[in-house]
């Protein structure tokens, strides 16, 4: 188990590397955007598929729509952090302490949260401000993956939840 353990950490590790610099190209490509009109409708044709020719009706807000994905990164960050304090902990031994169903339950929400407001800002973006509206399903798949696997630590929340109430019963009866 402990294996598998140091694989799920090292992949841990590696996605909040990989996420910190991808929100960090986010924030790169806000300033960009807001320095350079022409570099923001050559920004909004790589991220979504706009339909026409002509610039995008409102690239204007191009920077907002990278500065609310770094911050969502961020955010994401934020709960992948508590998942590994969570599996690192685990991985020493503490199967069930008190906090651990907490912080289960912090960073399965946390991913839920960020997938539903990715996919929010990504399609509201792209129908209103940059006439996208193949983004409604292009993101599906990145939405439900992301989504599941909230779901899948909200799994491990409850198990954790009710090994601690199964071990704090044992040790009153012994």
């Amino acid at each position: 188990m402990k294996h598998h353990l140091n694989i799920l950490l090292l992949a841990l590790r590696v996605l909040i590397i990989v996420m910190g610099i991808t929100a960090l190209l986010q924030l790169l490509d806000a300033y960009t955007a807001f320095a350079d009109t022409s570099e923001a409708s050559y920004l909004v044709r790589d991220t979504f598929n706009v339909i026409g020719k002509e610039s995008p009706v409102h690239y204007e807000y191009v920077p907002y729509y990278f500065i609310g994905k770094a911050l969502l990164m961020g955010y994401l960050i934020y709960s992948l952090v508590l998942l590994y304090k969570s599996f690192e902990r685990l991985k020493k031994g503490d199967v069930f302490y008190n906090r651990q169903a907490a912080e289960l339950r912090r960073a399965g929400g946390g991913i839920i949260i960020f997938a539903k407001s990715n996919y929010l800002l990504h399609c509201a973006f792209g129908a209103i401000c940059f006439r996208d509206i193949t983004s409604f399903l292009s993101e599906i798949p990145l939405f439900l993956g992301l989504y599941l696997g909230g779901k899948l630590i909200l799994v491990l929340y409850y198990m954790a939840k009710k090994g601690t109430v199964l071990r704090e019963e044992t040790e009153l009866t012994i």
